[in-house]
Order: structure tokens, then sequence, then C-alpha cells
């Protein structure tokens, strides 16, 4: 790992623009890599909510990375547990290259959570990175999770708040993101729920209400009328081994539950690629089916 990790100061042609923009920007950065850099992307797109996600958080979020996947985003989160692991997670399962800011240092002994650092080595492997602006062997404190939060800002043009309770460390970046003159999208939940209190909040002080990955395309500009580049019959031949399971289980129109019972995978990784194959207008729902549009 040590000889993939690189320090980036300020003044380095390697340094992320984006950060030289924010108040207050890291003199330094360790950026663990497979090539030194951070992803090259269309758009960059931060996420962030709260470590108490809940059923409802993870199925949109998980929809809305799907569909951003064919249109070149990478996404960057806080590798917490929660929404931050959703979507590291989820991006990978889409091929989105992810980026983890961490809110401790970079080496094994002191990275935080423990847990996660076996995603943070398949993030790296698939092309992502992780990123701290803390000494190599720095332990996680109180202060370094909402000072990291303004670098998860700062990288993207825009933030997505999925879950976040009123006194959610997600809010903090969401604070952040207004004061770098970023935008703030927000996922409107139930009134009562103590998750959905923090976005639906935000939305009522004008953040951009995001229900579909259709909604972040618009906070971004983009054509939906101008279909993204992978798709129809010049994508069947780059199908992941999991959406090939899912392709060929469709010789007949098929419910959800069927072709998730019959791939024999996880519920929310079945649904993820159902999603995707959606997106990139391979398959298509009519009723209560999928149906394949290309055979």
């Amino acid at each position: 790992m040590a000889e993939n990790i690189n320090e980036i100061k300020i003044g380095s042609a390697a340094y992320p623009e984006a950060l030289k923009e924010i108040p207050f920007p890291p003199k330094k950065i360790s950026l663990w890599s497979s090539n030194g850099q951070l992803p090259t992307s269309n758009f960059y797109i931060s996420i962030v909510g709260t470590r108490r996600s809940s059923a409802y958080g993870e199925e949109i979020l998980r929809k809305i990375i799907a569909g951003l996947a064919p249109y070149g985003f990478a996404t960057v989160s806080g590798m917490a547990t929660g929404i931050d692991t959703i979507v590291a997670k989820a991006s990978l399962e889409n091929k989105i290259q992810t980026i983890a800011v961490l809110g401790s240092g970079l080496s094994k002994e002191a990275f935080y959570p423990p847990k996660n650092w076996t995603l943070a080595e398949k993030i790296v492997e698939a092309g992502g990175a992780v990123l701290s602006e803390y000494e190599r062997d720095m332990k996680a404190t109180l202060w370094s999770f909402p000072q990291r939060n303004r670098i998860i800002s700062g990288l993207s043009p825009a933030t997505l708040v999925v879950e976040a309770p009123e006194k959610s460390g997600a809010l903090i970046t969401a604070k952040f993101a207004l004061d770098q003159n970023r935008d703030v999208l927000a996922i409107p939940g139930s009134a009562f729920s103590a998750n959905s209190a923090g976005t639906n909040r935000l939305i009522k002080q004008g953040a951009a209400l995001v229900e579909s990955a259709e909604d972040v395309l618009r906070a971004y500009g983009i054509d939906l009328a101008v279909k993204p580049p992978s798709g129809g019959l010049t994508a069947l031949a780059d199908l992941s081994p999991e959406e090939k399971i899912i392709f060929e289980l469709m010789a007949e129109p098929a419910d959800i539950d069927t072709l998730i019972r019959k791939s024999k995978m996880p519920s929310h990784a079945a649904q993820s690629v159902i999603g995707l194959l959606e997106i990139r207008g391979i398959i298509k729902k009519i009723g209560n089916e999928y149906i394949k549009i290309f055979k």
C-alpha cells in the first residue's frame, strides 16, 4: 500500500483544482490510489447521510447511483458506516469510480472505521481513491470528522444528502457546500421519520428535491433527451457477469421478485443490476414485468 500513497501539496499541479476554490483548503492531502491521481470522470457528486441508514435510504440511493452510472459520474463520500458505505458499495457494483475522504490517517492501524479497510482496498483496485489531510498514523477524533466534511463537499459541484436527522454530520457537510458556493440536493422522506428531519428541512430552505437519478441529471444541466454513451446493442458486449445472469434469465417477461429469486443474488445487488440494465435501455418494465429490449 505504501508505494501507492502520494502526498500532494496545495502548490502542486496534481492538487485538485476544486479544493483550491474552497475556504481553508487543506495544505496537503495524502492520496491512496492505483495511479497516484484522483479518478478522471465527467462529473463528481458528493453523497452524505446518516450512519443509521434505513431500508428506504439504501433503496433510493442504490437506484440513483445506478441511474447515474451511464453518464460518467464519480461519487465522493466519507467511508463511515451507513450511507457512506452504501455509496461506496453501490458505486463499485455499478462500475462508478468512488472517492472516500477519511477522518483519520491512511495507515491500516489508524484507518477508521476498521471494518471498512477491505472496502477501501476494493475502491483503489477499481480505480477509485482514498484520501486524507491527516498524518498517516493519526487516529480519528471528534473534530476530525466535521473538519474533513469540507473536503467531501469541496470536491464536487453538488452534495446530495440522502438521510439526516436534525443533528447529523451530513448537515455540516451541506453547510460547507453552501459556504463553498456548491449546490445542495436532498432526498425527501416521511414526516414521521427522524432520518428525514434534516433533509426535509434542507428542502424547505431551498435545497433541490431529488427523487431519482433524473433529478440529479437535471441539477447538473444534463440533457435527458440525449442518450448516455453506453446503451443499445453495443452495451450487450460489455455486460458484467451479474448483468449477464439477469439478462439471460429474461427469456420471457419476469417480475422483479422472480428475477431476484432465480439469480440467487442478494436482493439489493440484484435490484441494482436490474435498475442499471433498465437505465441503459437494455430491458424495459411493462406493468410489473421486465422484458428484453435487445435479444
